[in-house]
């Protein structure tokens, strides 16, 4: 099967050329011999009437394939743009494929501030507007958006926002647990040390939150959990933090919304078609929602203390 070049990909070409980055094109990857790097374009398929989106197809799978590279396993210095995440956020999906290309500018977590609800007021913000700061950061940069009800970081340099991290508490019997449900920095931006810093800083939060309560029966261990895509890398950053990975999520079937590019899993897409099915004046139109096939996910693990196990 010859896999052809994506339409799209004349775009990324276009903000290549500008930046004067060496390239040649495979297929459907763009390679890049001064960097060693390899990017898979993927493009957005037609669906026909009666798929689903749950399904995982063979024209999904081939389309993200190139000579010598699984659907199914990234290997280290191959990243994928997917058609929706550039029609969605164009300048900002750019910036960030020209970070991974070496064209970014470095700040080093040392000279930041890590900013949380606890001190927001220290660093002139009131908890609202931190919270406005977090959402609105987070809604720009970050792929998923930001999350109510989280616990929100701000990393700033001087008086500018460049990045940002939410947390979630989820609950066992004999542990502290935590997702790690959010991290993005400005896709221009390298911030060496700024996952760290971030980390390090709800980590000192959660002991003291535990040494203020001073329970006997206190967890002792403290779990920290999130989840690396494989679209843009193999969560090396996680690694190189001391997480551990602890399994993975296989590869996804998505609707595209036509009008927004976000993306429909399938339990929102069953719920549309139901609520749909519900109302005798409307209904959902298949075929306008092209499917894409996303490269799943590593689950990723860090536990503190001598009270953790496994």
């Amino acid at each position: 099967m010859q896999i052809l070049f994506p339409s799209f990909g004349q775009e990324v070409l276009d903000v290549l050329n500008i930046n004067n980055i060496r390239y040649c094109i495979d297929g459907n990857a763009i390679l890049f011999p001064d960097q060693g790097l390899k990017m898979i374009l993927v493009p957005m398929l037609a669906s026909s009437p009666g798929t689903s989106a749950s399904t995982s197809s063979a024209g999904i799978s081939a389309s993200i394939s190139s000579p010598g590279t699984s659907a199914q396993d990234s290997h280290a210095g191959t990243f994928f743009l997917y058609e929706d995440r550039w029609r969605a956020s164009k300048n900002v999906t750019a910036q960030r494929i020209l970070s991974r290309l070496g064209v970014f500018r470095r700040v080093h977590a040392r000279l930041c501030t890590v900013v949380s609800l606890q001190n927001c007021k220290d660093n002139g913000l009131s908890p609202d507007a931190f919270r406005s700061k977090a959402k609105k950061f987070l809604d720009a940069f970050h792929t998923y958006g930001y999350l109510k009800g989280q616990i929100d970081y701000l990393l700033m340099y001087k008086a500018d926002t460049i990045a940002a991290a939410q947390f979630m508490k989820t609950y066992s019997k004999e542990e502290t647990a935590y997702e790690w449900t959010r991290y993005a920095s400005l896709p221009d931006v390298r911030i060496a040390g700024g996952m760290g810093k971030v980390l390090e800083q709800f980590i000192r939060d959660v002991i003291h939150r535990q040494d203020l309560q001073k329970k006997s029966d206190s967890p002792k261990c403290i779990e920290v959990m999130s989840y690396s895509d494989n679209e843009w890398g193999e969560g090396d950053a996680y690694r190189k933090l001391g997480f551990r990975q602890k399994g993975s999520i296989p590869p996804v079937t998505y609707r595209i919304d036509p009008a927004t590019y976000k993306r429909i899993n399938p339990r929102q897409w069953a719920q549309m078609t139901l609520k749909a099915s519900l109302r005798a004046t409307s209904r959902v139109n298949a075929e306008s929602y092209p499917l894409i096939q996303n490269q799943g996910s590593r689950k990723w693990v860090l536990r503190l203390s001598d009270g953790c196990s496994g």
